[in-house]
């Protein structure tokens, strides 16, 4: 790269040093800009260039060790006494040396459009490739499901291993899913579909940035709400 760097500039004075030896009338000014701007967009491409091929070794990474990354990908159901939740997603995160598991907060309590289902009592999960069933705790919940505050935390001491996560946002992202919905897509090329709520965004390094609800949660904003857990 630098070397191509270095024959753009040297050609470019080669090019004005020749163009003073020539006589007004064979040369105009504008072919010297013309030339020079030409070598700066070599250079701006190749530059961008090596940016997608980092981005495209980030994304084959992300699909060899996408496996692993789903084993933290859980298929969650929910009831109470008058209500029996449909299918969603939930995943587990590491935070602070303790697991949790994290999902939507309208998966737990479901209040729009005239339809309040009460707070879910009843919970199970299992996590993709396994047929085990897990029964956690509800810890805390926003069911905002509008405004971006629409998460919920629950806790098992058999979950012992969660996704990693950021608050920096990159792009693109990509919808992780559990075993019944999509697998694995990138976020924003369709909707969302039924029993993807609770699904985890992630980003090329397999990083946790927010959860898929109605107008999307930020991971930053659970991790406040467990901090006040403790």
């Amino acid at each position: 790269m630098k070397k191509l760097l270095i024959i753009l500039i040297l050609l470019s004075i080669f090019s004005i040093g020749c163009t003073k030896q020539l006589t007004a009338n064979t040369t105009p000014a504008t072919v010297i800009v013309t030339e020079t701007v030409t070598s700066i967009v070599t250079i701006e491409d190749t530059q961008r260039i090596d940016e997608l091929e980092a981005e495209l070794k980030q994304y084959q990474s992300l699909i060899s060790s996408l496996n692993d990354l789903l084993k933290n990908v859980y298929k969650g159901n929910a009831k109470n006494s008058n209500w029996t939740a449909e299918e969603f997603t939930a995943f587990s995160i590491e935070f602070r040396d303790k697991v949790y598991l994290i999902t939507a907060g309208h998966c737990v309590h479901y209040n729009y459009a005239g339809t309040d289902t009460g707070v879910f009592t009843e919970f199970k999960f299992k996590a993709n490739f396994t047929d085990e069933w897990i029964y956690p705790k509800l810890l805390d919940y926003e069911n905002d499901y509008s405004s971006g505050r629409d998460y919920a935390i629950l806790y098992s001491d058999k979950i012992t291993e969660g996704l990693d996560f950021t608050i920096t946002h990159s792009y693109p992202n990509y919808i992780l899913g559990n075993e019944n919905n999509n697998i694995f897509k990138e976020f924003g090329k369709s909707e969302l579909i039924d029993g993807e709520s609770g699904s985890p965004i992630i980003n090329l390094k397999g990083q946790v940035i927010e959860i898929a609800t109605g107008s999307l949660t930020n991971i930053a904003l659970v991790l406040e709400a467990i901090k006040t857990l403790e």
